[in-house]
C-alpha cells in the first residue's frame, strides 16, 4: 500500500515537472518571438540637438514601411514627449535583420538638459539612448556636398547637421551674385535638398545654410561648388568600385550621372608608373571601361572627363583604385523568375532552393567584368548530367537566360563563368525544377 501510494505521488511530481517545463519552454519561445519583433536602436545623429531640429534615428525592426503605431518618445524628467517619424528607408528584402533609418524633428515642447529616447512599435519599445537637449540655437554645420560640380538648375545634396525644416539656403556664385533658396524635403535627418538658380554664372560658388527658427539668421560654414554650363566630368565614388584586374571590364560608380547625359563623349585616363592611358566611357546610365591591358595590379588613379560639341570639360579629381591581382569572376547579387514580384537575394540569408519549371526565363543581377553577356556561360549541373547557357544582356548589370525545356526534376548547382578571363563563381542556391 505504501510503496503503491508513493510510486503515485511521484507520478504527480513528474507530472507537475513536466507541466512546468512546457510553461518555461512556451514562455521561452514567446520571449523569443517578442524580441524577433521588438525594435532595436542602434544610434542617434548627433546625439544632441535643439528643438525643431532633424535627427536621424538608425536601428533595426523600427516599423517600416507600414509605421503603423509608430512614436519616437523622448523622457526628461518624467515627461513623455512624443514625435513621429517624417522620412527615412529601410531594407526592402529584410525588414527583421536589415539596417533602418528614420528622421524626426526634436519636440519642441522638451527642455534644457538629459533625456532618454526610446521607439514604440505596436506596443513594443525598444532599448533607450540618452540624448542631449541644447535650447541654445546653433547654426547648422555643412560636411559635404553630394557634388564638386553642377549645371544650373541641377539639385545639390548636402550633408551635415542641425538641419531644420526652417533653414534655407544662400549661395553666392562667382559675381557676387546671391541667391536665396528654400530646402527641399529629404528623407534623412543629416541631409537637405536644394536646386541651383538657373540664373547662376559659371565659376566657383559658395553654398550656406541659414537657420531661421532664433530670428537671427546665423550661418553655417560655407564650401565650395564649380559651376558649369558646358561639359562637367564624372566625380567616381571609388568606395563603391567593383573589384577587377587589368583586361577586365570596370563598372563605373559615379555621384551623378548627368554629366553623361548632356555629353557626346566621356573618357577616363588611367596613371600608374609613368603610364597615361585613355580610354572611352561607353554608356550614359550604366558607364563601363575596359581596363588597359598594360596596366598591373596595385595602385591606380583614375579621372574623367566628357566632351560636349568638341569641348572638354577640365580632368576631374583622381581618384585612387587597386587593380586586382587575380581575374575577378562574375557574381550574382539576386536572381528571379520572369513573372515574380519579388528577386531572391544571394547572401547569408538565401533559402538553399527555389523552384522553377523548365522554360522558365530567369533574370540575374550582379557584376560581369566582361565586354557582353555574350561572354558569360551560365552551368546547371546535377549528379548525372549537365547544360551550358548563354545568357542575353538587358544591361551590362542584367542578364537574362531561358532554362531548357528537357530539364529533368530535382535540383541543379549553378555555376557562372567568364569565357574571356576562364573565372567563375558558383551561386549559393540550388534550381528545384518541378
Amino acid at each position: 500500500m505504501f510503496l503503491n501510494s508513493l510510486s503515485k505521488r511521484w507520478i504527480t511530481i513528474l507530472f507537475l515537472v513536466f507541466l512546468a517545463g512546457l510553461y518555461v519552454t512556451g514562455k521561452a519561445q514567446e520571449m523569443a518571438a517578442t524580441q524577433e519583433k521588438t525594435p532595436q536602436l542602434l544610434r542617434i545623429t548627433p546625439n544632441q540637438g535643439t528643438p525643431g531640429t532633424e535627427l536621424e534615428i538608425e536601428g533595426y525592426r523600427l516599423g517600416w514601411p507600414i509605421l503603423k503605431d509608430v512614436e519616437v518618445v523622448f523622457y526628461q524628467n518624467g515627461i513623455q514627449h512624443t514625435t513621429y517619424p517624417i522620412g527615412g528607408g529601410w531594407q526592402a528584402r529584410d525588414l527583421s535583420n536589415g539596417l533602418q533609418q528614420m528622421k524626426i524633428t526634436v519636440p519642441d515642447t522638451i527642455s534644457h538638459g538629459e533625456c532618454v529616447v526610446v521607439i514604440k512599435n505596436n506596443g513594443l519599445t525598444s532599448t533607450s539612448l540618452s540624448f542631449h537637449i541644447d535650447r541654445t540655437i546653433n547654426p547648422p554645420t555643412i560636411v559635404e556636398a553630394s557634388l564638386n560640380w553642377a549645371s544650373p538648375g541641377q539639385v545639390i545634396w548636402i550633408t551635415g547637421t542641425g538641419f531644420a525644416v526652417s533653414d534655407e539656403i544662400e549661395v553666392t556664385d562667382a559675381n557676387g551674385q546671391t541667391f536665396f533658396i528654400e530646402t527641399g524635403s529629404s528623407s534623412s535627418g543629416v541631409k537637405t535638398a536644394f536646386s541651383l538658380p538657373k540664373e547662376i554664372v559659371d565659376g566657383t560658388a559658395l553654398i550656406r545654410v541659414i537657420e531661421r527658427r532664433s530670428g537671427n539668421r546665423q550661418a553655417s560654414n560655407p564650401i565650395s561648388l564649380k559651376i558649369s554650363r558646358g561639359p562637367i566630368p564624372l566625380e567616381l565614388l571609388s568606395n563603391f568600385l567593383p573589384s577587377v584586374a587589368p583586361n577586365q571590364w570596370l563598372d563605373l560608380v559615379a555621384a551623378n550621372l548627368k554629366p553623361l547625359e548632356i555629353a557626346d563623349y566621356a573618357e577616363a585616363l588611367f596613371q600608374q608608373n609613368g603610364q597615361e592611358i585613355t580610354v572611352p566611357i561607353y554608356g550614359q546610365t550604366y558607364p563601363r571601361v575596359h581596363v588597359p591591358a598594360t596596366l598591373q595590379s596595385g595602385s591606380v588613379s583614375i579621372s574623367t572627363r566628357t566632351w560636349q560639341k568638341n569641348n572638354s570639360s577640365v580632368w576631374s579629381e583622381p581618384i585612387t583604385y587597386t587593380l586586382a591581382t587575380q581575374l575577378s569572376p562574375p557574381t550574382v547579387m539576386s536572381i528571379e523568375v520572369i513573372g515574380w514580384n519579388e528577386p531572391i537575394y544571394l547572401g547569408p540569408n538565401t533559402p538553399e532552393t527555389f523552384a522553377v519549371k523548365p522554360e522558365d526565363s530567369l533574370i540575374l543581377r550582379g557584376r560581369f567584368p566582361v565586354a557582353n553577356a555574350e561572354n558569360l556561360r551560365l552551368v546547371l549541373k546535377n549528379s548525372i548530367s549537365s547544360f551550358t547557357l548563354t545568357p542575353t544582356s538587358l544591361d551590362p548589370g542584367t542578364i537574362k537566360v531561358k532554362l531548357p525545356s528537357n530539364l529533368a526534376l530535382g535540383n541543379w548547382h549553378l555555376t557562372l563563368k567568364s569565357i574571356e578571363s576562364k573565372a567563375s563563381s558558383r551561386l549559393n542556391i540550388y534550381l528545384q525544377v518541378q
